[in-house]
């Protein structure tokens, strides 16, 4: 064979195999719009098990939405109350939290309890998007674990569900009816960027709310008679011209469209409640009565034609289920209400931004930015950082400096946690390398239907300075400071327009040393608020006091007391006891603080961050100390919000500034706490 002969067989060759994969790649992009089923003939064999096959069945759609999607709780607590529940559930995005956990056994009065009941934005943690999110639900997971069983898979499930998700891998549809509980309840709510994408049989799952959020065809598939509930989204002050905000709508054209088009060719055979509820933001999770109490109403609205469908005869069984869970939910809840501390059901570790102040009670008043490690597996958590230290103040030039830091916690029972942390830093007041440890056993209790929380804790820490980068002086510049407290908390719950916010009161034994001296001192604190919610007007009284036992005076201040001043003599005198110029057996304070809460006040950039419990308010920090009846004044104005990360994720930010009489001079500071 001539080289024409071999050049004109290669090419053809190329030629047909080149098409061939043209054609099995043509052939994958026109199957795009098949989905993948994942236990579909089991869910129709259970959907036939619940009938008997004597009746037709009733379906019912729970749309995504975010938020919103809470008012399917009022929509379930309607149709139980008219006898019905459904025979099987198709749901995605946000609607699938709640229809796992009512196809989970839990009542509708049960899920509100199991949202409401806990601090969600604690219950999501903020790390590096490494796999693909920001936002981390592990400990979410956790909590629903602790009530619902660690091992639960979705063909066991008491009403047979569907949840779609879409796959990243083969661009299609995936329809789930089987597999472990936990991993497709993540997959269901992965909204792209904020949540990472969930691995499921070689798939990588996210929000199925992407590309529709009411998927009813689907639904006819296995029964005539489909209730479809919706949480549509039609807020009209939106900024379309701030760019996050155009993406979200962007995204919310498409997958709204084609919910609207298939809704509308069934619109005859639906039962279509629309819930009241298109004006709340996607991420305004604290509204969870308000749109379950909006979908009540609206499911009532229906009430018609939901009276005709066939009533349900498997009440014993759920009842049976629902006392089990209620047990474990409340004892969830009361550990949660402790330490908000979650039971990990599964090992979970998380990389992610620090800015932290560790412990109230700190010797130092710095505050630590930096990367940090989280791992926690059961009951023990351990948490690493290595970041900068920071001095914000108006009486020091601004520093940064390395610091490394640790923290282990264990909770030995319910009541009981212990801690034990270490830090080392470089000192800008001292000029030295500076070693932290630190340790604290605390126990609480719950009691007066939770409206009393007491607690007793103990704690000690160690600052050693190094004299030189070589020579480690372990008895030199050093301070100690060992604190026994008890405290006592009291929640009322008022249903008044004058309220009273959380009133404490605590009692300490604080020994304080340098080897040199042992000083040890009593201690009382004492905090209430009160608020006027219709106009959010709101008073703040603090109080606090420190005595000398020994009388010999100097008593140390402290940064955590709490006293906003610049003068440098004060502010140093809880590390050096040779500073203090206090010569009274006492040292008590007083900040009053009165301001005003805007309570319809909620701006957003592009409805990703929130800005909320926003407040401008005047505060006067008192400190009486050698002269009784004279005081060192600090007065001044404070800011303050919660900056919200899709309405779960929390930073509270407050700035001040204002006059200090002790330091004859302006006094200014910022605060804001965002840890692992």
């Amino acid at each position: 064979m001539n080289t024409s002969k071999r050049l004109l067989l290669l090419f053809l060759m190329t030629l047909m195999l080149s098409a061939g994969l043209f054609a099995q790649r043509a052939d994958d992009i026109l199957s795009a719009d098949l989905p993948i089923a994942y236990g579909e003939a089991s869910f129709r064999t259970r959907i036939l098990d619940r009938t008997g096959g004597e009746r037709s069945p009733v379906g019912l759609v729970l749309s995504g939405g975010s938020a919103r999607a809470f008012a399917h709780i009022g929509v379930l607590r309607y149709l139980e109350e008219e006898g019905i529940v459904p025979d099987f559930i198709i749901s995605n995005s946000m609607g699938s939290i709640v229809g796992l956990l009512y196809s989970a056994g839990l009542s509708p009065d049960q899920i509100y309890s199991a949202v409401t009941g806990v601090s969600i934005q604690t219950l999501f943690d903020l790390g590096l998007p490494l796999n693909g999110g920001l936002l981390d639900p592990s400990r979410f997971l956790s909590h629903l674990a602790s009530v619902l069983g660690d091992d639960l898979d979705l063909s066991e499930l008491s009403i047979p569900i569907i949840v779609v998700a879409e796959d990243l891998v083969t661009k299609r549809q995936v329809l789930i009816s089987e597999g472990d509980f936990y991993t497709v309840l993540k997959a269901s709510f992965a909204l792209p960027v904020y949540f990472s994408p969930v691995e499921f049989r070689g798939h990588l799952l996210v929000d199925g709310g992407i590309t529709n959020l009411v998927p009813v065809n689907l639904a006819f598939e296995y029964a005539d008679s489909v209730i479809v509930s919706t949480t549509f989204y039609d807020l009209d002050t939106l900024d379309l011209k701030n760019p996050l905000t155009i993406l979200n709508v962007t995204l919310d054209i498409g997958k709204r469209r084609t919910g609207v088009e298939e809704l509308k060719a069934n619109l005859d055979e639906v039962i279509w409640i629309r819930n009241g509820v298109e004006d709340v933001s996607f991420m305004e999770f604290s509204r969870v009565q308000y749109l379950a109490e909006k979908g009540y109403e609206s499911a009532r609205s229906q009430a018609e034609r939901l009276a005709a469908l066939p009533k349900c005869n498997c009440w014993p069984s759920l009842v049976d289920r629902r006392g089990d869970l209620q047990v474990k939910l409340e004892a969830s809840q009361n550990r949660y209400e402790l330490y908000e501390h979650v039971t990990m059901h599964a090992p979970f570790s998380l990389l992610g931004p620090t800015l932290s102040k560790e412990g109230e009670k700190s010797l130092t008043d710095d505050f630590s930015l930096g990367l940090g490690y989280q791992y926690s597996t059961g009951d023990f958590t351990v948490k690493t950082n290595l970041g900068g230290i920071f001095s914000l103040s108006s009486s020091d030039t601004f520093s940064a400096l390395p610091v490394l830091t640790a923290k282990v916690d264990y909770h030995l029972f319910s009541h009981m946690r212990t801690s034990a942390y270490t830090s080392l830093l470089y000192d800008a007041k001292s000029q030295r390398p500076l070693l932290s440890l630190g340790a604290a056993v605390e126990g609480r209790l719950s009691t007066l239907s939770d409206q009393l929380r007491l607690s007793l804790s103990q704690s000690v820490e160690h600052l050693s300075h190094f004299d030189s980068a070589s020579t480690y002086q372990y008895w030199g510049g050093h301070t100690i400071i060992a604190t026994t407290e008890a405290e006592a908390v009291l929640t009322l719950r008022q249903e008044q327009d004058w309220r009273l916010g959380l009133s404490t009161l605590s009692l300490s034994y604080q020994f304080l040393s340098d080897y040199q001296r042992v000083r040890s001192f009593l201690s009382f604190r004492t905090e209430n608020e009160v608020w006027y919610e219709p106009m959010g007007f709101y008073g703040r009284v603090e109080g606090w006091g420190r005595f000398a036992p020994d009388g010999k005076g100097n008593v140390p201040l402290f940064s955590f007391d709490g006293f906003r001043t610049a003068a440098a003599t004060i502010k140093a005198q809880g590390h050096d006891l040779s500073v203090s110029t206090n010569s009274a057996n006492h040292l008590v304070g007083l900040n009053l603080t009165v301001g005003w809460r805007p309570v319809s006040f909620s701006p957003s950039i592009g409805e990703s961050l929130i800005f909320k419990n926003s407040s401008v308010a005047i505060y006067c920090d008192l400190l009486f100390g050698s002269i009784p009846s004279k005081a060192n004044v600090s007065l001044g104005l404070e800011l303050h919000t919660d900056i919200s990360l899709l309405g779960i994720r929390t930073l509270p930010f407050t700035i001040y500034g204002g006059w200090d009489q002790a330091a004859a001079g302006f006094v200014w500071g910022l605060s804001f706490t965002l840890a692992l």
